[in-house]
C-alpha cells in the first residue's frame, strides 16, 4: 500500500533522492525522476505522463507520490523549495541520458533552433 501521509522531513528527504537520482544517476531511474521533476517545475514544456510512475523503482515511486500530494494539497510551487541552477543539473542529466544535444540554460523557455540559411542556385 502506498501511503501518501509525509511529515515536512518526509517531503524534504523525497525532494533530495529524487534531486540527486535526477541529476546524478544513469539509469531509467534518473530519467524517470528527471521528467517528474521538471513536469513539476514547468508543465507547459514538460508535460508529466503519470504512466511513467509504474517504471519508477517502490522507493522513488512513493517519494515522488508524497511530493506531488504535497504540492498539490498545500498549493505550493516546486520553485519555492528549489533553484533554477539545481534544476539546470536535472536538466543537463537528462539531456545527456536522452542523447539529445540540450542546453538547459534557458530551462522553462521554448528552444529553438534557427532554420538553415537559404540555398541560392548560380
Amino acid at each position: 500500500m502506498l501511503t501518501l501521509k509525509a511529515s515536512a522531513n518526509d517531503i524534504e528527504r523525497a525532494l533530495n533522492e529524487l534531486h540527486h537520482t535526477a541529476s546524478t544517476g544513469t539509469s531509467s531511474d534518473a530519467r524517470h525522476a528527471g521528467n517528474f521533476l521538471l513536469a513539476l517545475w514547468d508543465s507547459d514544456h514538460f508535460p508529466l505522463h503519470l504512466q511513467d510512475f509504474q517504471y519508477l523503482n517502490p522507493a522513488l515511486m512513493r517519494q515522488a507520490m508524497q511530493l506531488l500530494a504535497f504540492l498539490m494539497t498545500t498549493g505550493t510551487r516546486l520553485e519555492k523549495f528549489i533553484s533554477a541552477e539545481a534544476m539546470d543539473q536535472v536538466a543537463d542529466n537528462l539531456s545527456t541520458l536522452n542523447c539529445q544535444d540540450f542546453m538547459s540554460q534557458n530551462i522553462g523557455k521554448a528552444m529553438a533552433r534557427p532554420a538553415p540559411a537559404a540555398r541560392t542556385l548560380p
